[in-house]
């Protein structure tokens, strides 16, 4: 018996048309099948949008919960005062990229109306600190723009927003940039490119692809604008992975970078990536575009930083200092065409080490031989292991973004080849007559600057200026500038005093000579104090009154005065002037400290302690603030005597001569 009928059923019979096999399985339906994998399909795009809208859900809604709690801080460029019709710029802006301790990313004050006005023109300065106008803005190429346009436009309204900030680079620009252009701009001056090897997201020992990759910075960039960012940050800081560290000496020369090593290619391009990034933001807002190349001080600014080209042999290297030296010595005995003879072996051998182009470049110049001294300037910057000059292909970048995005309405300006071409350069090399010290502007460079950009500020403004010039009378001096701006001698001798004591820090040290440079520097500066006069103060009194005459509403102008007054000793002027400052900016951290000293100098300790808990009650954290309560405080309490010292903030003024 078989096997089905022991199990008590039949095999079935094959129906016509089927095989005779056993249990052939049937034929799939097309219909059902189809069905099936779509389902499948969907299914899988289920999951997976599961596994991405789950995540990006409970980051929404941590980052939502952070808001309505109010934890952190707006990191737009702007934010509005009280009653939401002024902007001025945001002092917490720059924490996303910066700790709070560090001196990159100082703002300078600015107030614009939050709707321009009809007829306004309006102005946006994009850059670093030599765009800001270092060492004080107040007088930077910004502000004698402004003077230019206003002179031979008297009828037209224009608004000179100096948006750039100290120690940043074209990371940090771009969001600037981006915020700037949802403001109804007229036309940008961009004046950057110093930052770019040394700043933020520079190469460094511990870089890796992340500071390669600009995708991979502008999205951790986003990460870090949001609360949750903000949060994640103090997180980290508190977990001891904080890398902001103490830069001294010996973390520059730890982040000295030759300009052939691999990773200054990845400075290039995200410069690149980022100014053409720039151009798009700011050309889509309708405004024009000023692009400029950047001026360097070549003359009179010797390397930061040398290396060696990394396949030097040990044997090379030994030839290489025996010629070094001779060159040295030579120099130094002003054999001239000796030490050249010594220091062109010397490049053959080596033609990476910076300040060997710099020797050689003096010895030129020693000799009347401008033209070779000016390509071996040209080179001691450009092989800087320490670039905080823009070099020849930071500004060949800034030149071709300028053409390739000439349909959009940007244009170039060479601020570099007028500066060569100045009267004030020595054989078409640039120096101390215009510079302070590598990059930052003397008036003279200042002056030099905007009256470069002039007519092509004009040019692009076009028809928003209204027609033709509306005075015959030529541009501005460079003396009528500086009374207009209230640039008086004293300015000029506590811009020299802040900038000699910068020379006095890192990066600087190992620069040629630098010792008997800052000796003699301060030596000026100590003959300059002794020779100020009491007929020099009374001058520098009636130039600020003229000018606020001319201006009474330039706040600037009423900071510059202020500090005057209280480093003369002159408290209950300076309170006068500091109190329209804190007026015009409530939430100025720096303003409510200085008007607070004032006062507590002049015997309003009272007053005084208003202005510092105000600052606190902007930011608990200001120490400024909370060493000022504590030394009024003491003083009080006879713990110390009435000139106990209350400390102004730096950017308030130095020391009176």
């Amino acid at each position: 018996m078989g096997k089905a009928k022991r199990l008590g059923r039949k095999s079935p019979s094959p129906s016509p048309g089927q095989s005779n096999q056993p249990f052939a399985p049937a034929a799939p339906n097309p219909v059902r099948a189809i069905k099936s994998g779509l389902a499948g399909w969907r299914r899988w795009v289920a999951r997976l949008g599961l596994i991405i809208l789950a995540p990006a859900f409970c980051l929404a809604a941590v980052e939502l919960g952070l808001r309505l709690f109010g934890y952190g801080y707006p990191t737009s460029f702007f934010v509005k005062m009280e009653g939401g019709k002024t902007y001025t710029v945001n002092e917490n802006f720059a924490r996303q990229f910066y700790d709070r301790k560090s001196a990159a990313g100082k703002t300078h004050p600015f107030l614009m109306p939050a709707e321009k006005h009809a007829g306004t023109i309006r102005i946006f300065i994009l850059g670093e600190s030599a765009a800001q106008g270092t060492p004080n803005p107040a007088f930077g190429f910004s502000r004698v723009l402004e003077v230019m346009l206003r002179s031979q436009y008297p009828s037209r309204r224009f608004e000179v927003i100096n948006a750039a900030m100290k120690g940043i680079n074209s990371h940090i620009i771009l969001p600037i940039a981006k915020d700037c252009a949802g403001r109804q701009p007229d036309l940008f001056v961009v004046y950057m490119g110093n930052n770019e090897a040394v700043g933020l997201h520079a190469p460094g020992p511990d870089s890796g692809v992340f500071h390669r990759n600009l995708t991979l910075i502008r999205a951790v960039q986003c990460i870090r604008s949001t609360r949750l960012g903000q949060w994640l940050a103090v997180v980290i800081a508190k977990m001891g992975r904080d890398h902001s560290g103490e830069h001294d000496m010996e973390f520059f020369r730890a982040h000295r970078t030759a300009p052939d090593d691999f990773r200054r290619a990845a400075v290039y391009a995200n410069f690149r990536g980022n100014l053409q990034a720039m151009c798009k933001a700011m050309a889509g807002s309708r405004a024009r575009v000023l692009l400029s190349t950047v001026a360097v001080n070549l003359k009179d600014f010797p390397p930061l930083g040398s290396l060696h080209r990394a396949d030097l042999t040990e044997p090379e290297k030994a030839r290489w200092e025996v010629e070094y030296s001779k060159g040295i010595a030579a120099e130094t005995d002003r054999r001239y065409d000796e030490a050249i003879k010594h220091y062109l072996d010397a490049v053959r051998l080596d033609d990476h080490f910076a300040e060997v182009h710099f020797r050689l470049a003096r010895c030129y110049f020693a000799r009347e031989r401008f033209e070779e001294g000016r390509e071996h300037f040209i080179l001691a910057r450009d092989w800087d292991a320490l670039q905080f000059r823009t070099d020849q292909q930071l500004n060949a970048i800034i030149r071709e973004v300028a053409a390739a995005n000439r349909a959009r309405g940007v244009e170039l300006v060479d601020a570099e080849q007028a500066f060569a071409q100045s009267q004030l350069s020595d054989h078409q090399v640039p120096g101390e007559a215009l510079f302070y010290e590598h990059v930052h502007l003397r008036f003279e460079g200042d002056y030099l600057l905007a009256r470069t950009l002039y007519p092509a500020v004009v040019a692009a403004l076009g028809s928003a200026l209204g027609g033709p010039i509306e005075t015959n009378a030529p541009l501005p001096t460079l003396q009528e500038c500086r009374e207009r701006l209230a640039l008086t001698s004293w300015d000029e001798l506590q811009m020299d005093l802040s900038m000699v004591k910068m020379t006095t820090q890192p990066p600087f040290l190992d620069q040629v000579d630098h010792a008997p440079r800052q000796a003699q520097a301060e030596e000026r500066i100590q003959a300059r104090r002794r020779a100020f006069q009491k007929s020099d103060l009374q001058q520098s009194i009636e130039t600020y009154r003229a000018a606020l005459a001319r201006a009474p509403d330039d706040w600037e102008l009423r900071h510059n005065f202020g500090t005057f007054c209280y480093l003369i000793g002159d408290y209950a002027g300076a309170a006068s002037h500091l109190e329209i400052e804190v007026k015009t900016f409530p939430t100025l951290l720096a303003g409510h400290v200085a008007l607070g000293a004032a006062l507590a100098k002049g015997g309003k300790g009272r007053d005084a302690v208003i202005q510092f808990y105000e600052a606190l009650s902007i930011d608990p954290d200001y120490t400024p603030a909370k060493e000022a309560i504590a030394a009024l405080t003491a003083r009080w309490q006879g713990k110390a005597g009435p000139d106990a010292k209350i400390k102004v903030p730096a950017n308030f003024g130095a020391e009176a001569p």
